[in-house]
């Protein structure tokens, strides 16, 4: 009765892809996007390693819901293509920190955060596109 709600996997490809994200970011990259935010320093080795594995599922689950794999509504299309674009930016961002080997002194990485926040936008757009369109996870 006074337990935790119970979160039910969602039974759509799109709301599968982003619940796979947003476990991503709330649990795996939760301490490495705190630590970018505070520019603290990271360890390269194992954010390295923490991203590569990361990158993996997201490109399986862009993949997945690529427009040859997924076919879908118009509203659904678009939905699709913000999600893709997000996609894209958290891996652009995530590059450009493993280019500069980790190292937030270093002046390309100025405007990292920017770039997090951006995807965190597009979250947000995505999450009303998905509820004008009935989706079971937004």
């Amino acid at each position: 009765m006074f337990g935790k709600p119970k979160t039910e996997k969602p039974k759509s490809h799109l709301g599968i892809v982003l619940y796979e994200y947003d476990l991503i970011i709330k649990t795996e990259l939760k301490d490495i996007l705190e630590s970018v935010r505070q520019g603290r320093k990271l360890n390269a080795a194992r954010t390295g390693r923490i991203i590569d594995s990361i990158f993996v599922r997201l490109d399986l689950s862009a993949s997945n819901i690529s427009k040859e794999n997924l076919k879908t509504d118009y509203r659904s299309d678009k939905a699709r293509d913000l999600i893709l674009e997000m996609i894209k930016i958290i891996k652009e961002a995530f590059e450009k920190l493993k280019k500069a080997e980790f190292d937030l002194q270093n002046p390309d990485l100025s405007a990292i955060c920017s770039e997090f926040d951006a995807a965190y936008a597009v979250r947000e757009l995505i999450r009303r596109k998905l509820k004008d369109i009935e989706n079971d996870y937004t």
